[in-house]
């Protein structure tokens, strides 16, 4: 296990972090370009944390929990956010 993996669960911890913010910007502003750059956040840090969680999995590693709660948190944020945007659009 490298310090690789616990760089990676900061970044990703960051990268949701700052995907929430332009969530709540695009929400509340009405900001569209914040919300495809929240959108785009929140699939990146779904699926890298996924990725590297099985990985660290495999290699034996502990943080692999970690990463599937980093996954779980930015599932439900990623549904919160999908589900909020769409009755401010109305598709809903």
């Amino acid at each position: 296990m490298t310090k690789n993996f616990l760089v990676f669960l900061f970044g990703l911890f960051l990268l949701m972090a700052f995907s929430f913010l332009f969530a709540y910007v695009a929400i509340y502003s009405e900001n569209l370009p914040a919300g495809i750059i929240s959108i785009v956040g929140f699939l990146a840090c779904l699926l890298i944390s996924i990725m590297i969680g099985i990985w660290s999995r495999d290699e034996g590693g502990a943080l692999y929990v970690y990463y599937f709660v980093i996954a779980g948190v930015s599932a439900v944020v990623f549904i919160w956010y999908l589900s909020r945007a769409g009755t401010l659009l109305k598709v809903w």
